[in-house]
């Protein structure tokens, strides 16, 4: 069993210890685990989900004796999990580039299917860049505000917290946009319509080997995504090959299908999140 085989067992083992904690305790435990989850993106998953564990061991024994968590821990809760964290291993620096590569590697293929969408048979290495660099921004940026907040008062209304979460949402999707419109002419690159087929079939093909081939408890963010990769990649293709007067409909046609496959992916997205839960 791989270690990653083992970090997926302990958050399972923790999901369903979880549900035996009363709601009070469940509540303390609950805002001590996304303090330390989001304490940073580059520490050990398996040390952290170990400590974790144990933690909720413990609460559930006070718990058995009568005693709540907060009597048990104390009532700042941040500075046990403070200590935890200091002691956390961060992954090597050859894990670190992998993971950088990848959130790169991700956003690469984003932009490169959307440039293609267009007429112009060109790509430009701009957004390639700017794409991946506010992706990890965004990301690091995220893990820093959660950690930084789970104790404010403030987060436990939900209205803030939707508000809060649909601003942020406009505001990605606003630079998202907007990086794709950044592109200097010196960074242009031509390519070919054979190139663009080419490109676009390998990437189909890829996505549904990595559907039948993926971890199984990745498989589901996979089933949700790969209805927008084959939507966009198809339309790719076709617009190198049929005559121009037929792109507006292909354009329409792709963007209700595109619409569709979001709705698909928070469909997925939630049912899993239900499931974890």
């Amino acid at each position: 069993m791989t270690k990653a085989e083992d970090t997926q067992k302990l958050i399972s083992s923790n999901n369903d210890l979880r549900k035996k904690l009363n709601p009070t305790n469940e509540k303390y435990y609950s805002k001590l685990l996304i303090y330390v989850r989001t304490s940073g993106l580059l520490y050990e998953d398996y040390e952290v989900e170990s400590s974790l564990l144990e933690i909720l061991q413990d609460i559930l024994d006070a718990q058995n004796n009568g005693q709540d968590a907060q009597d048990y821990f104390g009532q700042e809760p941040s500075k046990i999990a403070n200590q935890l964290i200091n002691n956390f291993t961060k992954i090597s620096f050859k894990q670190q580039l992998k993971f950088f590569g990848t959130l790169f590697g991700v956003t690469a293929i984003w932009t490169f299917i959307t440039q293609l969408i267009g007429h112009e048979q060109q790509l430009n290495l701009m957004p390639f860049i700017l794409n991946g660099v506010f992706l990890i921004l965004f990301i690091a940026g995220t893990f820093w505000f959660i950690h930084q907040t789970t104790y404010w008062k403030l987060s436990d209304h939900k209205i803030f917290s939707f508000l809060f979460t649909w601003i942020v949402c406009m505001a990605v999707i606003t630079i998202f946009t907007g990086i794709q419109f950044v592109k200097p002419a010196f960074l242009n690159i031509p390519v070919t319509p054979t190139i663009i087929v080419s490109l676009n079939l390998l990437l189909l093909i890829a996505s549904l080997v990595a559907l039948i081939k993926i971890d199984k408890n990745k498989r589901p963010l996979m089933i949700a995504i790969s209805p927008i990769i084959w939507v966009l990649t198809t339309t790719n293709i076709l617009k190198t090959y049929l005559p121009i007067g037929s792109h507006r409909m292909i354009t329409l046609v792709t963007a209700i299908l595109i619409f569709l496959s979001c709705v698909w992916f928070f469909v997925c997205f939630w049912r899993v999140n239900r499931q974890q839960k």
